[in-house]
């Protein structure tokens, strides 16, 4: 056993709860109630929408929607498009995430600096992509010109550039704010026995931040597959994602895909829990061993 597992399985054993577990808050059951009920009404909402026409169509309930997204040759295009985009994303927002937080942590200033682009929208993100990477960007005017495209990429080099920019700030607040005490503790023993700093950072580090750091990566994975800012600001018409899909749709037929726009919306919201269930399974699986 590597001194680093030495050191992290005293300490688990060590902090093993005895006893019950406590379980949910009493205080927290009226808030999981509310965001319970709002989330099962608007699943319920859209999945009648993509049900029903409505009163603007006039048509009655079926599944011909759902006949017309599952038929369509750019559904396939958009679905992997946005799986691709959020398992990239989330994959390297994570691991920039993860090295950078020992030195983000050094400073107060750095905590400061790296808390300023999560509170700015993806909005402002991507247009800041686009001002200073953008064809006549000033980055172009600057160096003379670049040397590949970034925005408009038709393999989302952009959109995956400004997903990193955006993300990985966030996820590293979420890894400080699972640095405790005792994780200092742990990397300092790691360190007195030999331990090298890849192995402190795979075996100290990445299993006391497993539990924070997937609960963000779900929510940055499932933001990606929804979201239409950024790939609407940055990327191009061949790398189409779901919610630029449904937006082509209405744009094109009007109304009357609204239906289908909400069934592309509601195939999102499902691929979005499963790739959000990746995170939370290997955090699991860290914390079973």
């Amino acid at each position: 056993m590597t001194p680093c597992r030495r050191t992290t399985t005293a300490a688990a054993e060590s902090r093993r709860p005895r006893g019950d577990d406590p379980g949910v808050p009493v205080s927290a059951v009226p808030a999981i109630v509310v965001i319970a009920t709002l989330l099962i009404g608007a699943l319920a909402g859209a999945l009648w929408t993509s049900l029903h026409p409505g009163a603007i169509v006039g048509g009655d309930i079926g599944l011909d929607a759902w006949r017309a997204l599952l038929g369509d040759d750019r559904l396939r295009e958009a679905l992997a498009g946005s799986v691709v985009l959020a398992v990239a994303s989330t994959t390297v927002s994570s691991l920039i995430a993860v090295l950078l937080a020992p030195a983000v942590r050094r400073s107060r200033v750095t905590r400061l600096t790296a808390g300023v682009p999560v509170a700015a929208p993806h909005l402002v993100i991507g247009v800041l992509v686009v001002t200073i990477l953008g064809p006549g960007g000033l980055a172009g005017r600057i160096l003379g010109g670049l040397p590949l495209r970034v925005v408009g990429d038709e393999h989302g080099l952009g959109m995956l550039l400004a997903y990193v920019l955006k993300e990985v700030p966030f996820l590293i607040l979420v890894v400080l704010a699972s640095w405790a005490s005792a994780t200092d503790d742990q990397l300092e023993a790691a360190r007195s026995l030999g331990a090298s700093r890849w192995r402190c950072t795979r075996d100290v580090l990445v299993p006391r931040m497993a539990p924070g750091l997937a609960a963000g990566a779900a929510v940055v994975s499932a933001f990606v597959v929804g979201a239409a800012e950024i790939p609407v600001l940055v990327g191009s018409n061949r790398n189409p994602t779901l919610a630029t899909y449904a937006l082509d749709v209405t744009g094109i037929a009007g109304p009357s895909a609204r239906p289908q726009a909400t069934a592309a919306l509601l195939l999102a919201a499902a691929v979005a829990v499963v790739l959000a269930a990746g995170p939370l399974w290997w955090a699991a699986r860290r914390r079973l061993r």
